[in-house]
């Protein structure tokens, strides 16, 4: 039974690097551009497919086939730019040509370069807790905005398997949650007591963790896409997650119910769905 458990395990662990390495490979072969912390150029007759960047300022003089989000960040489109999908832009500001042309949305929210909730570091540690603390809450909502951005452009079909088991049945995706919660702790201890168990451990570690981080992004885009579908309007599931994942961050201050009831019932309702869908391999 402890052999069964660990080999199954591995399997899982190496089926969810598997899954990562061949996403991105596929990811870079299509041309796409992803920066984390710097700047992106377009140059003029360069074409890409989708550019994904967070706390960078980008810069199009060539052409792009699919989309672009900046997160943290300034867009700028020069003239005779070509845009064949929607434009996602949560930083300073857009500064487009007339000429340059845009095939779908575009969903732009203005942060000011200055945020009295964002403090400097010198502030950060002598501001007291309530800066620390909303501090720490700010940067991870940009790490998950940067997060769920990625994971639904890497890995669409899969999200999309996912988010299908959670509209599907959301209520036994979430019971399906709490039992693999309960599995996953127990696997943990039965490799704990096995010689390869321990080595095993830090592939289940990440598996585990990752199926919770997959599933928490898959709960947000589900959550963005009934939120649209509401107001009678369609997005790409970037759009869908960043929208999902802002609603969950604002729920969490909600007092008792938000950090306790709503933000738990939607991550176990992920986890679950992750799970039975086998990391949005099986429909």
């Amino acid at each position: 039974m402890e052999n069964r458990l660990a080999v199954r395990g591995f399997r899982l662990a190496a089926a969810t690097i598997l899954i990562s390495l061949v996403a991105t490979a596929s990811f870079a072969a299509e041309r796409n551009v992803v920066k984390i912390g710097s700047d992106v150029l377009v140059e003029r007759g360069t074409t890409v497919n989708d550019i994904v960047v967070i706390d960078g300022n980008v810069v199009v003089s060539g052409n792009v086939d699919g989309n672009i989000v900046v997160i943290g960040g300034s867009l700028k489109l020069c003239p005779g730019v070509r845009v064949g999908q929607q434009v996602v832009l949560i930083g300073a500001g857009i500064d487009r040509d007339p000429s340059a042309a845009i095939g779908g949305k575009i969903t732009e929210v203005g942060i000011p370069s200055s945020i009295p909730f964002v403090p400097s570091l010198k502030s950060f540690f002598k501001g007291g807790w309530i800066v620390t603390w909303a501090a720490i809450s700010i940067m991870v909502l940009l790490g998950f905005l940067g997060l769920a951005v990625l994971v639904a452009a890497l890995v669409p079909e899969h999200m999309g398997t996912v988010v299908h088991a959670l509209e599907r049945s959301f209520a036994s995706m979430f019971l399906w949650g709490i039992l693999g919660a309960f599995l996953a702790g127990l696997v943990l201890v039965l490799l704990a007591i096995t010689i390869v168990g321990i080595i095993l451990i830090p592939l289940a570690i990440v598996a585990i963790t990752l199926a919770w981080i997959i599933g928490y992004i898959a709960s947000a885009i589900f959550i963005g896409k009934n939120v649209m579908a509401y107001f009678k309007k369609s997005s790409l599931p970037f759009v869908n997650a960043v929208l999902g994942i802002v609603l969950l961050f604002l729920a969490g201050f909600l007092p008792l119910v938000g950090p306790f009831v709503i933000k738990p019932i939607f991550l176990f309702a992920g986890f679950g769905a992750v799970l039975t869908t086998r990391f949005g391999t099986v429909k």
